[in-house]
C-alpha cells in the first residue's frame, strides 16, 4: 500500500523575474525660476501583469516629488509636492502599447519595452512653484541648507486607478505592488551668469 502525503508548497508568483530599478534623477535649473525632473525607471513586469494589460487593464504609473523642511519638533512640513500620472495600455486590434500623459498620447509601439520606458521615464518634467514663494526663492533656501530640506522622488504603480475588484486584490497580492523606493534627486543648479 503506497501512502502519499501532500505537503503545504510554498506561494510561487507569477514571475520571480519582476524587477523596478531607478537611476539617480536628477533635478536642473534651467532658468532663474524655472527647474525640471529627469529620470531613468527599467521595469521588468511579472506576467500577472502583462496579462491584465493585454487583457485591457490599463496601468497608471505615478511619478512623486516631494520637497519638506525638517522640523525637530513636528512632522517635516510639505512645501512642494508633485505628481505626474502616465497611463499604459494595450489595443488588442492593432497589437501596439499606448501610453497617455492625461488626454494627450505620446506613444503607440508593438513593444512593451518601449511602451514601458515612455510611460516611467521622467523627461523636462517642470516643477511647479509652491503658491507661498518662487520656485526660485525655495530652490536658494535648499540649496543653502540642504540638510534643512528633505528632497525625495519615486515611481509606483497606482493600484487606486485599477477596477474595483483588482483594486481588493492589490492589497493581498505582491504581483500587484510595484513601486521604487524613495530616492534624493542631484541638484544641478544653473551656472552662473545664465538666465539673467
Amino acid at each position: 500500500m503506497i501512502v502519499l502525503i501532500a505537503l503545504p508548497m510554498a506561494p510561487s508568483r507569477a514571475n520571480e523575474t519582476e524587477s523596478v530599478r531607478l537611476s539617480r534623477p536628477v533635478l536642473t535649473a534651467i532658468a532663474d525660476n524655472q527647474w525640471m525632473m529627469d529620470a531613468d525607471v527599467q521595469v521588468t513586469l511579472n506576467s500577472v501583469l502583462i496579462d491584465a494589460l493585454k487583457r485591457g487593464v490599463s496601468l497608471v504609473f505615478v511619478a512623486e516629488l516631494d520637497i519638506s523642511k525638517k522640523r525637530w519638533y513636528w512632522f517635516n512640513e510639505k512645501l512642494l509636492g508633485q505628481i505626474r500620472s502616465t497611463r499604459l495600455s494595450y489595443h488588442a486590434v492593432t497589437q501596439q502599447f499606448r501610453v497617455s500623459l492625461g488626454e494627450q498620447q505620446i506613444l503607440a509601439s508593438p513593444y512593451l519595452d518601449e511602451a514601458l520606458a515612455a510611460a516611467l521615464n521622467v523627461r523636462q518634467w517642470p516643477l511647479v512653484a509652491p503658491s507661498d514663494m518662487t520656485l526660485s526663492e525655495l530652490m536658494q533656501q535648499v540649496m543653502k541648507n540642504p540638510d534643512g530640506y528633505e528632497i525625495r522622488f519615486r515611481t509606483r504603480l497606482d493600484s487606486g486607478q485599477l477596477p474595483r475588484p483588482l483594486q481588493v486584490n492589490a492589497l493581498t497580492n505582491r504581483d500587484w505592488n510595484l513601486s521604487t523606493d524613495w530616492v534624493k534627486p542631484r541638484l544641478m543648479p544653473q551656472p552662473s551668469g545664465q538666465g539673467q
